[in-house]
């Protein structure tokens, strides 16, 4: 069956463009306003709270010093020039305020049944969620950075070249979406009989769907630095199957090419007389 497939360009051509600048323009004020809120509520709270939460945690803090963390902690986040919405999360501040009432209840009760709820809750969902927010703010807002100083220390045919060859990877990896939706949504009105695509618009699309994702295989090679150093992930997925499938193998392999030199790590502090 031969297919006249320049029919099928312009309507292509107007829903790729469409898309496309809506991702790229429409989209760009809400990501600067974005990035402004994250900034200030990084600073203000999910950096000041993630750390204060984590030296509370900590296995080595007496019962006592952590309980007066806890007071100083809640009283700094209660009081009435708090920041504490800027987290953002009505879900994160109905937490928080439910902690402190139980808190304050224990506080003049003194129950221990109550005191485990409530640490709990502290350590293994506030905190998770605290954590988490903290996390994805700095990801958002620094996820570019160490990409940004790879390039700008190069010549300006090279910083040329990466920006531009960033720049296509990003566009087709769109466009690999968009001909999904293509491919998705003729496929079904074409099984449902209805016109709205012509009739073998779910072929064109399909192989649409099937150049973009080439093309995005054959970019991935020219910006392998630049998915490395945007990635947030401490291994790549093919290492942490590794180590999960043949972990003895990956250590061996590890081994040819780290020395670990324990000649100059420093002594460690021998504890002689301990307290309570």
């Amino acid at each position: 069956m031969d297919i006249d497939f320049t029919k099928y360009l312009p309507v292509a051509a107007a829903i790729l463009s469409a898309t496309l600048g809506y991702i790229f323009g429409i989209r760009t004020k809400k990501n600067d306003r974005l990035v402004q809120f994250t900034q200030e509520n990084l600073k203000e709270v999910y950096s000041p709270m993630y750390h204060d939460m984590k030296k509370i945690i900590a296995d080595s803090v007496k019962p006592k010093d952590r309980e007066l963390m806890l007071d100083t902690f809640f009283e700094r986040y209660i009081g009435n020039d708090t920041s504490i919405y800027k987290l953002g999360s009505l879900e994160l501040l109905d937490t928080f305020y439910e902690l402190n009432d139980r808190y304050g209840q224990f506080k003049l009760s003194r129950d221990e049944g109550l005191w485990k709820d409530i640490w709990w809750e502290f350590e293994s969902n506030f905190f998770y969620k605290v954590k988490e927010g903290y996390r994805n703010s700095t990801d958002l807002l620094y996820r570019d950075f160490r990409w940004q100083q790879y390039v700008q220390t190069k010549p300006y045919w090279k910083k040329f070249y990466f920006e531009s060859m960033k720049f296509l990877f990003e566009t087709v990896k769109g466009i690999n979406v968009i001909s999904a939706l293509l491919v998705y949504f003729s496929t079904c009105f074409k099984l449902l009989g209805l016109g709205l695509f012509p009739n073998d618009f779910w072929i064109f699309s399909l192989m649409i769907l099937g150049l973009s994702i080439l093309a995005t295989l054959v970019l991935m090679l020219p910006n392998i630095q630049y998915i490395s150093l945007t990635s947030n992930l401490k291994e790549s997925f093919f290492r942490q199957v590794a180590k999960k499938m043949f972990p003895v193998l990956v250590v061996k392999w590890d081994n040819l090419f780290i020395k670990k030199d324990y000649e100059k790590v420093p002594k460690m502090y021998e504890r002689r007389f301990y307290e309570d």
